[in-house]
């Protein structure tokens, strides 16, 4: 790619991305005083990477330096925290023979996301079955948001083995998401009848679980943040390029995203990862350019990042929105997903809700 070298030295996001490096890159930058330090760990919190940025400093041996020890101690704790939050609802899941998949929740890197995400892949009726019984364990709430958010195919728990949830409007390392297909409100954005038979098997802590494989839940982290989040936070970059070094299949990742019609975000989402990539480390991954090689890439979003001059969290346009839809259009799940959608919105309430919720996601930096 051709530049300039045009990014401030003083840039946010890459002075926070040549600290942590790349798994493409080994070299870390330290911050230059506690006061960066802190100003990195406020922007790495608000990206979803914080507990990443301590980890880096901590290799570097900066923690105690920058008084950072107590804030990686608590994202160590909450991290740990969440995993046995995955692992007691797997426990559960895979005693009664629950035919599921965790996806956008464990990461190859060190990384705490908001909530556990778990699809569904029975029917109606085992899914309704799995509530129930979730209900009855005695172990889990079930969180009703006082809103009344319309989710028809999801239901939100907490694990309740240490604390009440106190706030209804946050997610925190205790809370469950369980879906009956990959929604926001009723439309399907991606099938979960595709995805099922991604669901593959691996081991936390020595515990067994069932995760997507590394292909589909990169689609689906990729296609979450543009149609349901409408930002890519570093989050979903050093996603991506973890699952990458990792030895992903880049044919079975381009297959994915074909099969679900969703090329275009794909292209989009690898466009903004090379630009920053290449802005911090002044190089493309070879697997970022060998998937925009057979993709194509998308300038639309990159113009926009270079504006911003590289803010991100980085809002994804109602063009790049629009776009992703057109291509979903392809499938006649979705298509009647999104008539169910324009006849439920006749409703008041589900009218007036999905209109706030647009505001307040083109409003808010971060979620």
């Amino acid at each position: 790619m051709n530049r300039q070298n045009q990014v401030n030295s003083l840039n946010l996001t890459t002075r926070l991305l040549q600290t942590i490096g790349s798994p493409y890159v080994a070299e870390q930058v330290s911050p230059e005083n506690k006061r960066e330090a802190l100003q990195l760990y406020d922007y790495a919190t608000k990206n979803k990477i914080g507990l990443l940025y301590l980890e880096s400093l901590r290799a570097q041996e900066k923690l105690g330096e920058f008084e950072l020890t107590p804030e990686y101690q608590k994202e160590v704790e909450k991290h740990n925290e969440q995993l046995i939050t995955a692992i007691r609802i797997s426990k559960l899941l895979n005693s009664i023979g629950c035919n599921y998949a965790i996806f956008k929740s464990i990461m190859p890197f060190p990384a705490t996301p908001n909530d556990v995400d778990i699809i569904h892949f029975g029917t109606d009726k085992e899914y309704n079955t799995l509530i129930e019984k979730i209900r009855l364990s005695g172990e889990y709430k079930e969180i009703v948001n006082p809103r009344g958010y319309p989710y028809p195919f999801k239901h939100d728990f907490h694990d309740a083995r240490k604390c009440e949830h106190i706030d209804p409007y946050k997610k925190d390392v205790y809370d469950i998401d369980i879906y009956h297909g990959i929604t926001v409100s009723y439309i399907v954005y991606l099938d979960e009848v595709y995805f099922r038979k991604y669901a593959t098997k691996t081991k936390i802590l020595d515990n067994e679980i069932k995760v997507l494989s590394p292909e589909a839940d990169l689609v689906a982290i990729i296609v979450h943040s543009i149609i349901t989040e409408q930002l890519l936070t570093l989050f979903s970059y050093y996603a991506t390029l973890y699952h990458l070094k990792n030895n992903i299949s880049v044919d079975d990742f381009i297959s994915i995203a074909r099969e679900n019609n969703v090329t275009f975000p794909v292209k989009t989402h690898f466009s903004l990862i090379a630009e920053l990539h290449q802005a911090a480390h002044g190089f493309v991954p070879g697997k970022v350019e060998e998937l925009l090689a057979e993709l194509g890439s998308e300038r639309y979003e990159s113009e926009n990042l270079l504006k911003n001059n590289f803010k991100t969290p980085h809002r994804y346009s109602l063009l790049t929105i629009a776009k992703t839809f057109f291509e979903k259009l392809k499938e006649a799940k979705f298509r009647g997903s999104v008539a169910k959608q324009m006849v439920y919105m006749l409703t008041p309430r589900l009218a007036e809700w999905t209109i706030r919720n647009i505001i307040l996601r083109r409003r808010r930096e971060t979620y």
